[in-house]
């Protein structure tokens, strides 16, 4: 059985078995992180400082799911306004 090392958050190594289901799935969220990023609002940056605050300062995730739910809708009408401008301009940003 192959296994891969991945760093622990102390900075140690983790010897950890391989998923390649979850390799995979990590990977996707990987590329839809950088994707949002990319084609991030300042409503959305705003909304993700405050969500990264409060983890920070110890927040879990059960604590900030009305942040994380404005967060998507945000995403969710942004990429609309973004579509409806497109269509607006015939096709050109």
């Amino acid at each position: 059985m192959s296994s891969y090392h991945s760093p622990h958050p102390d900075g140690s190594d983790v010897h950890q078995p391989e998923d390649p289901a979850a390799e995979e799935r990590a990977e996707a969220a990987d590329r839809l992180g950088e994707e949002l990023e990319g084609n991030k609002t300042a409503r959305q940056e705003e909304l993700t400082h405050e969500i990264y605050e409060q983890l920070k300062a110890g927040s879990e995730v059960d604590d900030i799911k009305h942040l994380i739910a404005r967060l998507s809708r945000a995403g969710t009408e942004d990429a609309a306004n973004r579509q409806r401008g497109h269509c607006a301009t015939g096709g050109r940003p």
